[in-house]
């Protein structure tokens, strides 16, 4: 009798921490190498890895280990702790079919047969759709969590801890924090700071010592209160940020006033003009005066890249210009002019959508604006409410089917398709339930609040003081898009209604408009141009 030998693969997701599920797992396998004569030779176990992609240690471990022909099998509990990726699996199972190794499953059965196949490969497909569903759920359900202004997970802030899924202060933390900004203030350097720190006993959470490194927490607006979640960019497929491809300002979680203060604005403002003057001492041949307003809100329409600030020249003149960061290489997006492009957007807000004789146009606005996105969320509701329906009914058709006689594997595939139905159903109800919070928070259509918010924001802007028109560009402007023919300006409405569900209006200017100065005055800027548009 010839000795088949096999190799044994588990795994257990990271998403579900159970280190027993490998021990559950190996003992299936063992049990059925023993039933069917299998030589086990060795064990490839990755703990705590995903399905969802082929990057995993000990898998691909076994993979190179392949060619040398010393296992004709692998062996796994269930298909999907082989892969949870169609393509992955197919490519993999091909791959090791060149050097006679098979794939097999310790408890569900799959014969060779165009059937066995099809079986096959609709269970490997059903786990990738589980995968997802389960991905998407967990990030609706975290959103959710943010709206609330709930821990997120991670290791909390300096001066935070959690306490029942809330942040709350920790007061040992907190005053380190206020030292620092005060020190900051106060003038000295980052050096000082964290010997003073470490010379009076104050500690990380973890107990580790204080670095030089106090930026990220003197830039950080949740001191001030603001919480904010979801601003990183996305992972792709290889588990890496696309930090080209930024996220608006509706996809990102902002809640004024849910994080406990630590710092009061007046101390946080100060601090912002000292760190602004220090990056812009620390390079000598940039001028106070060429500092950009722009920078990090605006992006290439051609490109998706961004549109950043910088110095250019012609004929010994220097100018300020705005420029896609790719220009020259891949992107053919013409550099605009940065003062130009700077009144334009001072105009549009001061002159136009802030300006007091202009209140109740700003009003009727917001209410139409308001209007659309309140349908919007019922239209949602409804066709949700709609996709549950048919599910019911295929749901009741799979059941009719079970009640009649057929082969095993029909059978399971039935039930298995009649649990991932059942799945999605309740993923459709818990969105329902995500919307009807959305509609119980929905603000109250308030024209005096509006009035009285668009008036502080007037009011703020009136000096021209940089760092002032760099916080009320960034809760005012969702976005800002350029490319060759047109200016696309995206205004964030509800900050004005006191709200943080997204209510927005586009602004789309030409650009020779912006190009000419003698064209920027207030009458240009009818409200005509705004187009009201819901994310």
């Amino acid at each position: 009798m010839q000795i088949i030998n096999g190799v044994a693969y588990a795994r257990y997701s990271s998403d579900k921490q159970q280190e027993s599920s490998i021990t559950v797992q190996l003992a299936e396998i063992k049990k059925f190498c023993a039933s069917q004569g299998i030589h086990l030779i060795h064990e490839y176990i990755d703990e705590a890895q995903t399905g969802t992609n082929s990057n995993r240690k000990q898998f691909q471990q076994m993979i190179k280990d392949a060619p040398q022909k010393e296992f004709q099998l692998v062996v796994v509990h269930r298909m999907d702790r082989w892969a949870r990726n169609v393509d992955d699996a197919r490519y993999y199972k091909k791959y090791l079919k060149k050097y006679g190794v098979k794939i097999v499953s310790a408890i569900e059965e799959f014969d060779e047969t165009p059937e066995g196949e099809f079986f096959e490969l609709m269970s490997m497909g059903m786990a990738e759709l589980y995968s997802k569903k389960l991905a998407r759920e967990c990030i609706a359900g975290k959103m959710a969590n943010a709206r609330e202004g709930k821990a997120h997970g991670g290791k909390p802030l300096l001066g935070y801890t959690v306490k029942r899924k809330y942040y709350v202060i920790d007061e040992k933390e907190a005053e380190a924090v206020k030292i620092i900004f005060d020190l900051v203030i106060q003038g000295y350097g980052y050096t000082y700071i964290r010997d003073y720190l470490n010379a009076n006993g104050y500690r990380h959470s973890d107990g580790r010592l204080f670095t030089a490194h106090f930026t990220d927490i003197l830039r950080n607006r949740k001191y001030i209160g603001e919480y904010v979640y979801n601003r990183a960019a996305s992972k792709d497929d290889d588990g890496k940020r696309n930090n080209h491809k930024s996220k608006t300002a509706n996809e990102i979680i902002r809640l004024s006033g849910a994080m406990p203060r630590i710092i009061d604005d007046e101390t946080f403002n100060k601090v912002q003009v000292i760190l602004d003057k220090r990056k812009n001492n620390s390079r000598p041949s940039v001028k106070q005066s060429n500092k950009y307003l722009l920078t990090g809100l605006t992006r290439c329409a051609t490109c998706g890249r961004a549109i950043c600030g910088s110095m250019a020249r012609k004929n010994e003149y220097h100018y300020r210009i705005y420029s896609c960061i790719a220009k020259g290489r891949k992107c053919t997006t013409r550099v605009i002019n940065a003062d130009y492009f700077e009144d334009y957007i001072y105009s549009l807000l001061f002159g136009c959508l802030l300006l007091p004789d202009n209140a109740e146009r700003l009003c009727k606005l917001i209410e139409v604006a308001y209007l659309k996105a309140h349908d919007k969320f019922q239209d949602n509701r409804i066709s949700l409410i709609d996709e549950i329906s048919v599910f019911d009914k295929k749901i009741e058709t799979l059941k009719t089917e079970l009640s009649k006689e057929g082969s095993n594997q029909l059978m399971k595939f039935i039930t298995n398709e009649c649990e991932n139905l059942q799945i999605a159903k309740k993923e459709l109800q818990f969105k329902i339930q995500l919307i009807d919070k959305e509609l119980n928070a929905f603000p109250h259509y308030n024209p005096i609040l509006i009035k009285r918010n668009a008036n502080k924001y007037y009011n703020i802007l009136k000096d021209r003081q940089f760092t002032a028109l760099q916080t009320v560009y960034r809760e005012l402007i969702s976005s800002i898009k350029v490319d060759n023919e047109t200016v696309k300006v995206v205004l964030n409405l509800n900050v004005l209604l006191g709200s943080y569900l997204p209510i927005t209006v586009t602004v789309i200017e030409k650009r020779d408009y912006i190009a000419r100065p003698e064209n920027l005055s207030l009458q240009s800027l009818a409200f005509s141009t705004l187009s009201v548009s819901v994310a």
